[in-house]
């Protein structure tokens, strides 16, 4: 959708589709800051963090991603629906190590 088709649509009972694609290259720092935002909550303590997140050794993705996603509000929007799920990873991509893209240096000519 491009900005112009959005004069189009009429400002109420339209419903829109925001996605956020993200891979997760730290665990535990994604745990470490979701913990961080659930312990800001009212009451929360250790224990619920930990219920709610699982353990940093081995966290629930998801959870995480969703404490830290979650839009606290939309300026006159109501949220509707939110969920987080695992995407399938393309078996055509294949990582290569950091070292593998940066160029080899050349050894000076002599001469």
């Amino acid at each position: 959708m491009n900005l112009r088709d959005v004069s189009n649509v009429p400002a109420t009972k339209a419903a829109f589709t925001a996605t956020l694609t993200l891979t997760v290259e730290d665990a535990r720092a994604l745990w470490t800051a979701a913990a961080d935002k659930a312990m800001q909550a009212p009451g929360m303590t250790l224990s619920d963090v930990l219920d709610t997140l699982g353990p940093r050794e081995d966290p629930s993705i998801a959870d995480c991603i969703a404490m830290l996603v979650v839009p606290a509000g939309v300026a006159g929007c109501a949220l509707d629906d939110f969920s987080v799920d695992v995407a399938p990873v393309s078996a055509d991509v294949i990582p290569l190590p950091v070292e593998a893209c940066r160029p080899a240096l050349m050894p000076a000519a002599n001469g």
